[in-house]
């Protein structure tokens, strides 16, 4: 039985204007792996730990499976503007799997 996975991204822009080309395609590189936004928001409450840095946004991104997560991710359209994101911002970003 597959568990589902989550992508979450911690992202703090710096550049708007070299951000735009990751922010125009990202959500078409989904279609194709089921991905399903399930956040995505600056308005962040810190509860423990370090909060993230000011003006940033949490993403989070649900799939079927691990495996589909890192398909998407590794995919070839995904890899085509995910340049623009890490040049553009500081990112953390890792997956989760979820519980069935």
């Amino acid at each position: 039985m597959n568990h589902p996975a989550y992508f979450i991204l911690e992202v703090a822009i710096k550049d708007h204007e070299a951000m735009q080309p990751y922010l125009d395609k990202a959500a078409a590189t989904l279609a194709a792996f089921g991905g399903v936004p399930i956040v995505g928001s600056g308005n962040i409450v810190p509860l423990e730990g370090d909060a993230p840095k000011a003006g940033s946004k949490v993403v989070m991104l649900r799939f079927d499976s691990m495996e589909t997560a890192q398909a998407w991710y590794h995919s070839p359209a995904y890899q085509a503007i995910l340049g623009h994101r890490l040049q553009a911002a500081d990112n953390r970003a890792y997956l989760v799997e979820g519980v069935a």
